[in-house]
């Protein structure tokens, strides 16, 4: 590599200054008789091209890593997105960006191009499209891969600057600890394994990304979280460094290190149903994938022992979390923070640690192998910490499921709302949370974390907003039932309502917080047909209130339906099946639709994370005017295609005959946990 590699002249000024040091750090901390006799000669002639040669001869000849090959060759790769990434042109969270003078590194374009979101940066410099390129490079030896690649890795090395993440953790900033243990986790190191036997990537190249990881590591070391999700990615980077390159004096103590503290952190952060305490499935995938990284190594390497006995148990436990929540077309349910999470690529993985487990060989072949999980006493579940009711009628993949969600608010990636239900039949999702946007910094984004995005009730035009708690040590109070005939759940919120403005200039630690009622929402499904979702609203003030009640629907389409007052009905684009929304009580309410709306009040946006643009949706919003006390009761149905509606009569004040497709259900507002 020569200054030609490096992409500005500013950069080149700095090249030879920053190439003596880095130089001099892996001299000083490489352990010399690893590497051999004749660089252990060089040092003594202080000949620092021999040096230079002696290493990376070392490392282009040096056994293959069973870890990082298996790890390389079990994950997919784009041969797309390694030739867009080889002309400098790539995508980050749905963000198209071409550089055509080199890649600059320290360069956002949502900068310019708004909202600002510095997720663009941030996951940039974790540079998951290595992968992509090692791939194809493994496949095809095409040696333009290996060159771009040694170019992109010279020139981060040459801009990205340590003293950014001293100062702290701004828009800039390349040196955030979870980048850079997302980057020694697997990019890094897999990229290094593949490249290091490429004529194209050099011998001072390759010394010196040696160099850059051990002090990414260093760093890592040095300055790494107390706890958060952050921490498991940062020790997971120094373990695989440590792990793969133990011809570094530290690393022995620091693979040491790096266990003692993922092994407390991740074990303090699962909760004891197995869901990670963030309570975003997400999130629980990145700990349990980090927890795999320490497993996978320590197996390969004969370190088993190493491990604390109670990190496989928890392991474990997460996968059986999303097996109590999983919904009949094998997602996981969009909680705080939240892509859609398919789970047979998960349980596939899952089951290279845990190959003999029934549940987990049905999760990953979608049904075709193992064994369903049991239905005692049904196939119903309640995660009584992380707080969410997965209500089934049972496990086949047109059965009927409602996520019910009674918990705290998360430790991490927290969206404001409690008592939010997602309902879907099959694969459709009928009634949804969205996941919560991107990281961006626009109304979108507050509107995706608040409570009117979300399937319940606002009070005189507030949100819930609450902050605490964030984690409970004992079991949620909250009311479930489950038999054959039906579930029933209950659970009140008290804490505060807010008003957010979703302007994008709202600060949420500045928001106005009342209490102006209680919520108290109670649930129940008839099985296998539909629920009854019944909400009480009770003025804590003693003043009257204007209450209202939001679903949300990923479509734009809907209708009124003549046979019941106040009633709405889904009309989804290719679905089997649409949601008939019916207020018990319609004549005491002003029933509405919005789409794409921003004022006065946001509705009606589906405000989807990576995978789902955002995009206009509807939301059905009943309202009741100037009430101290009120009580919403809504049938929500799932009705095939142009089938037959249900018959819904009224047999006294509080009790309701409801015949959906030939069977005939008696509902009792008065003793719905009957």
């Amino acid at each position: 590599m020569g200054v030609a590699c490096i992409t500005s002249a500013a950069v080149a000024g700095n090249y030879y200054v920053k190439r003596s040091e880095m130089l001099k750090l892996l001299f000083a901390e490489i352990d010399g008789k690893s590497i051999g006799d004749a660089y252990l000669n060089a040092v003594h002639q202080k000949d620092e091209n021999a040096m230079i040669r002696e290493i990376a001869g070392y490392y282009r000849n040096r056994p293959d890593s069973r870890y990082l090959q298996a790890k390389i060759k079990s994950r997919n790769f784009s041969v797309e997105t390694a030739d867009r990434a080889s002309r400098n042109d790539f995508t980050v969270i749905n963000i198209p960006w071409q550089f055509n003078d080199g890649v600059n590194w320290i360069f956002n374009p949502t900068w310019e191009n708004k909202p600002v979101n510095n997720e663009w940066l941030w996951q940039f410099g974790r540079m998951a499209f290595w992968h992509d390129i090692s791939r194809c490079y493994q496949n095809s030896g095409d040696e333009r891969y290996a060159k771009a690649f040694e170019q992109q890795v010279a020139s981060w090395m040459f801009q990205a600057d340590k003293k950014q993440a001293l100062a702290g953790p701004g828009s800039h900033n390349t040196w955030r600890t979870i980048d850079a243990g997302i980057r020694l986790l697997y990019a890094w190191p897999a990229a290094f394994e593949v490249f290091r036997k490429s004529a194209c990537f050099s011998d001072e190249t390759l010394c010196l990304m040696l160099a850059s990881m051990y002090e990414q590591a260093e760093f890592l070391r040095c300055n790494h979280k107390k706890r958060t999700n952050w921490l498991l990615m940062e020790m997971s980077g120094v373990y695989t460094f440590a792990s793969e390159f133990p011809e570094f004096k530290k690393s022995q103590s620091w693979r040491a290190y790096a266990v003692k503290v993922f092994g407390k952190a991740f074990c303090g952060q699962m909760l004891p149903d197995g869901m990670h305490d963030e309570l975003s499935p997400d999130y629980l995938l990145v700990s349990l994938s980090t927890a795999k990284n320490f497993i996978d190594q320590a197996q390969i390497s004969g370190r088993m022992n190493e491990l604390p006995e109670k990190l496989m148990k928890d392991f474990e436990a997460g996968f059986e979390s999303y097996i109590a929540l999983a919904t009949p077309g094998l997602t996981a349910p969009r909680t705080n923070d939240c892509y859609t999470t398919h789970l047979p690529e998960i349980f596939k993985n899952a089951l290279e640690n845990f190959p003999e487990n029934q549940q987990f060989k049905w999760i990953a072949s979608e049904r075709k192998a193992g064994n369903a999980p049991s239905d005692v006493p049904t196939a119903s579940r309640f995660l009584p910490y992380a707080g969410f009711i997965a209500m089934r009628s049972n496990w086949d993949k047109d059965s009927l499921y409602c996520c019910f969600d009674v918990g705290p608010i998360g430790m991490g990636h927290q969206h404001w709302d409690k008592l939010n239900i997602n309902i879907c039949k099959g694969c459709e999702e009928l009634i949804c949370d969205d996941g919560g946007g991107q990281y961006e910094f626009s109304p979108f984004r507050w509107y995706g974390r608040s409570a009117a995005d979300h399937n319940t009730v606002l009070v005189d035009g507030m949100g819930q907003m609450r902050y605490l708690p964030k984690r409970v040590t004992k079991p949620i109070d909250a009311k479930f039932i489950s038999n054959e005939n039906f579930d029933y759940a209950r659970c009140r919120y008290t804490e505060s309502f807010g008003l957010n403005k979703f302007d994008g200039t709202d600060d949420e630690k500045n928001i106005p917080l009342f209490k102006p009622a209680v919520h108290t929402r109670e649930v129940r499904f008839c099985k296998p047909e539909f629920f009854c979702v019944v909400d009480h609203l009770k003025s804590a003030d003693g003043k009257l209130h204007d209450y209202e009640l939001r679903f949300q629907l990923n479509t734009i389409k809907t209708r009124k339906v003549r046979q019941f007052p106040g009633a709405v009905i889904s009309d989804y684009d290719g679905y089997e099946y649409d949601i008939l929304i019916v207020p018990l009580f319609p004549e005491k309410l002003k029933v509405s639709t919005a789409s794409g709306r921003r004022k006065p009040l946001m509705a009606g946006w589906f405000i989807g994370r990576n995978d789902l643009t955002r995009h206009k949706a509807t939301t059905v919003m009943m309202s009741a005017e100037q009430q101290k006390n009120f009580t919403f009761a809504t049938l929500l149905i799932p009705v095939r295609k142009n089938g037959a509606l249900p018959e819904i009569r009224a047999l006294g004040q509080k009790r309701f005959s409801v015949t959906v497709n030939g069977t005939s259900f008696e509902i009792d507002l008065a003793a719905l946990n009957q």
